[in-house]
């Protein structure tokens, strides 16, 4: 028996283009960070980084953070999750520009009555619920409501 089939000549073409236009959809995004100059570990295709969870998330993190600093990309599977520890840019993505750009966090599939949470909504959603809830947290009602805590 051989252990090629004797294919057509179309056949192999057509194996090997599909072959390369899977590999392509499994990585094209894991370029992103690399474009940004931002640094992390080196994804495989359609799984990412997330075989390099096995020792847990809090090592992951801390082996990434001990080996590219304050800011690093990863891949949960195909797509791309920035990790931040620097307590400036935090501030300024969550607080100051989290209306223009940063509105929509990482999605972990349907929950039901809990997709309008606020860390859980996207767009709009999340707009007008942050809009409900900015009132309710100032600095002076914390303050007020401190001696409860």
């Amino acid at each position: 028996m051989d252990l090629i089939p004797s294919f057509s000549t179309e056949t192999w073409i057509l194996l090997a283009t599909s072959l390369v236009l899977l590999y392509l959809y499994g990585t094209y995004t894991h370029g992103v960070f690399k474009k940004l100059g931002i640094p992390g570990p080196k994804p495989l295709p359609f799984v990412g980084t997330v075989l390099a969870y096995r020792k847990g998330l809090w090592e992951f993190d801390m082996d990434c953070f001990k080996k590219y600093g304050n800011m690093w990309g990863f891949y949960d599977g195909r797509q791309p999750v920035l990790a931040i520890t620097d307590l400036e840019v935090i501030k300024t993505v969550l607080v100051k520009e989290c209306y223009s750009v940063f509105t929509n966090r990482r999605s972990i599939g349907p929950l039901g009555f809990m997709k309008s949470a606020i860390s859980i909504a996207e767009d709009e959603t999340w707009k007008r619920i942050r809009t409900l809830l900015s009132p309710t947290f100032t600095s002076g009602k914390l303050k007020e409501d401190l001696w409860v805590i």
